[in-house]
C-alpha cells in the first residue's frame, strides 16, 4: 500500500510539471486552463456553502446567541423553548404551593467547611407580592486572610474586609430584618449550615426559618438536565449569562429563577408540594413537582399504594406527613430486580443496619435496602450519617419509588426517610465480629 501511494504522488508531480510546461509555451492555452480552474473553484464553493439558520427565527435565548452562537454550549435548552410567556405575567391562580412574600439570601465564605470557614458577605432581597421591595447587603470581617482562590472567585479582598463588622454584630440585625418570612436560597442548606456554625461561635441563637431551595425545584422540574447550579439556571432561563459570585446579586438572580419556575409550573396547571422543616434549619426544603393535583411519584397526595407485600417491621415514616427521599447507591447492579416492578408504582422496602464490605469505605456503617427479600443497594456514607438513628436496631420498613432512568438507562431507587438528623461521626460506630456474624454498635 505504501509503494502504490508513492507511485500516485510521482504521477501527480509529472502531471503538474507537464501543465506548467504547457502554460509557459502556450499563453492562450494557459489562459483557458486558468479560467476553467477558477470556474470549478466557484462551483465547488457554492455547492459546499455552510447551511446557516436565521438567528431571529431560531429558539435560542439572546444571551446564549451572543456568547455561544446558535449552537452554543447553553443553547440546547433555552428559556423560550421551555416556556413561552411574558416575564411579568402572573399565574392564572394562586394554588402553586409557594409564598408571595419571602426573603432570598446568599452568602460568600472563606471556604466550603462551615465548622472551619467563615462568612465574608451576606446579601438578601425581601419580596412582597412577588416583587423585590428591600435589600440587605454587608461585608463581614472574618478575622483572617482570604485564600487567593476566594479573591479570584468573588473579587472580595482583605482590604475590603478590613474594618467591616464582625459576624456576631451582623447576625442579630440580619435575622431581625428577615423576621418571620420564609427563606429561599440556591442550595440553601450550604448557607444555613454556615449561619448555624457562625451563630454557635458567636453565642447567638438564630431562628429556624422555613426554607425553600431553588436547586431542588430545578431538579424536580427538569430531571433530564445534568447540572442545576445557579449559573446553569440563569443561562437556561435567559436571566443572565454569568453568576457574579457576590451575595446580593446572586440573591437577586435566585429570586428571578424562583419566580421563573413558579410561572413555568403554573402555566402547566400544576404547582409545588414544598416540604419544610422549621425545627431543623440545617435541612433545606424538599420541593417536589406536582401536576393536576397528583403527586409526582405516588397515586395521590398523601396516599400510599405499594404494589408489593409489606415486610415485617416498623415503618419509619408512619404518621409523618412530610418527609424526604434519599437515593440508593449501587442501583446499576440491581436493574433485573427493579425491572420486575412497574416503574410508576410505589414499593415497600426493608431497611437494616449493615456495613460496607468492599472498596474505599470497607467496614464503614451503612443502611442496607432490601426489596422483596433481595438486596437492592445501600445508602452512601454521607446519607448514612444523616439517617442512621432513624432505622431501629432491629430494622424498619419504608416506602420507595423508582426515579427517572439515567442516561445509561438505569432506574434509580428512592427511599422515603424522615428529615435528616444532625450528621453523626461514623467513627463512633464500629463493627464487632461475633464468629461468622457481624453486628454494628453505636458508641454514644
Amino acid at each position: 500500500m505504501r509503494k502504490r501511494k508513492n507511485d500516485k504522488g510521482s504521477l501527480l508531480g509529472i502531471v503538474i510539471l507537464a501543465l506548467l510546461g504547457v502554460i509557459i509555451m502556450h499563453p492562450v492555452i494557459s489562459g483557458i486552463i486558468i479560467a476553467v480552474i477558477v470556474l470549478l473553484a466557484v462551483l465547488y464553493a457554492v455547492a459546499n456553502k455552510p447551511q446557516t439558520k436565521d438567528l431571529e427565527n431560531e429558539h435560542i435565548s439572546p444571551n446564549a446567541k451572543k456568547k455561544h452562537g446558535p449552537r452554543g454550549k447553553h443553547a440546547k435548552r433555552p428559556a423560550d423553548e421551555l416556556v413561552a410567556s411574558n416575564d411579568n405575567a402572573k399565574p392564572a391562580g394562586n394554588d402553586d404551593g409557594l409564598p408571595a412574600d419571602y426573603v432570598v439570601l446568599d452568602t460568600e465564605t472563606t471556604g466550603l467547611r462551615a465548622q472551619m470557614d467563615q462568612i465574608i458577605e451576606i446579601g438578601a432581597v425581601k419580596v412582597r407580592g412577588r416583587n423585590i421591595v428591600d435589600s440587605f447587603d454587608t461585608l463581614v470581617d472574618p478575622g483572617r486572610s482570604l485564600d487567593s482562590r476566594i479573591v479570584e472567585l468573588t473579587g472580595i479582598t482583605d482590604a475590603m474586609l478590613d474594618g467591616q463588622p464582625k459576624i456576631g454584630d451582623v447576625l442579630p440585625s440580619f435575622w431581625s430584618w428577615v423576621g418571620d418570612d420564609p427563606v429561599v436560597g440556591h442550595n440553601v442548606r450550604f448557607d444555613m449550615r454556615f449561619f448555624e456554625a457562625e451563630s454557635a461561635r458567636a453565642g447567638y441563637t438564630m431562628p429556624g426559618p422555613v426554607c425553600m431551595d431553588t436547586l431542588q425545584m430545578s431538579r424536580a422540574l427538569f430531571p433530564q438536565e445534568k447540572h442545576h447550579r445557579l449559573q446553569d439556571l440563569i443561562r437556561r432561563f435567559g436571566i443572565a449569562e454569568n453568576e457574579e459570585h457576590r451575595a446580593l446579586s446572586d440573591a437577586a438572580q435566585t429570586q428571578e429563577c424562583f419566580e421563573w419556575m413558579r410561572r413555568y409550573m403554573s402555566e402547566r396547571g400544576g404547582g409545588f408540594t414544598t416540604v419544610f422543616n422549621a425545627s431543623d434549619s440545617s435541612s433545606s426544603a424538599s420541593t417536589a413537582f406536582r401536576q393536576h393535583r397528583r403527586s409526582r411519584h405516588f397515586k395521590g397526595k398523601g396516599v400510599h399504594c405499594p404494589c408489593n407485600q409489606r415486610p415485617d417491621g416498623q415503618c419509619i415514616v408512619e404518621g409523618i406527613d412530610k418527609w424526604q427521599t434519599v437515593g440508593v447507591s449501587g442501583a446499576a447492579k440491581h436493574q433485573d430486580l427493579f425491572n420486575r416492578f412497574p416503574s410508576s408504582d410505589e414499593v415497600w422496602v426493608r431497611l437494616l443496619h449493615g456495613f460496607i464490605k468492599t472498596g474505599k469505605y470497607k467496614g464503614w456503617p451503612t443502611i442496607q435496602v432490601w426489596l422483596d427479600g433481595e438486596y437492592a443497594g445501600c445508602l452512601t456514607v454521607l446519607q448514612t450519617s444523616r439517617h442512621y438513628r432513624q432505622v431501629p436496631p432491629e430494622g424498619g420498613v419504608s416506602y420507595a419509588h423508582f426515579g427517572a432512568r439515567s442516561k445509561k438507562g438505569t432506574y434509580q431507587l428512592q427511599v422515603s426517610f424522615p428529615y435528616a438528623h444532625s450528621e453523626i461521626e461514623l467513627s463512633q460506630i464500629k463493627q464487632v465480629a461475633h464468629g461468622e456474624d457481624d453486628d454494628l454498635h453505636l458508641l454514644m
